[in-house]
């Protein structure tokens, strides 16, 4: 997507915010972009998740799932609207698995 002229994907995108009918994008960087589009397409175009009326997530870039917030990476703390509760439950963080340590010849051995 372009925005003021920068071409914008998905993954450099943390959140984005309403204001009737702009909508702000908020960069990793900390950049704060002012788009023309409704909140509803720049949503559906970088396939993110809406989780209140104004506000839209990358799910990439949550550090926490509170119960009842949604914390992320940057900071910023979204309270998910009450009909968007049932997504809070999707967004549970999965954990990464722990690495298995390597045998003397670099093969992995399972545990029995």
């Amino acid at each position: 997507m372009i925005v003021d002229n920068i071409l914008i994907s998905a993954p450099e995108v943390e959140y984005l915010t309403s204001a009737s009918n702009y909508t702000y994008i908020y960069l990793m960087d900390g950049t704060r972009l002012l788009s023309s589009h409704n909140l509803g397409r720049i949503t559906t175009h970088l396939a993110l998740t809406r989780v209140h009326k104004r506000v839209s997530v990358n799910k990439t870039h949550i550090s926490k799932v509170k119960e009842g917030a949604i914390v992320m990476k940057s900071g910023f703390v979204v309270a998910p609207s009450r009909r968007m509760k049932s997504v809070l439950l999707t967004l549970k963080l999965k954990k990464t698995p722990r690495s298995r340590k390597l045998q003397g010849d670099g093969v992995v051995k399972s545990k029995k």
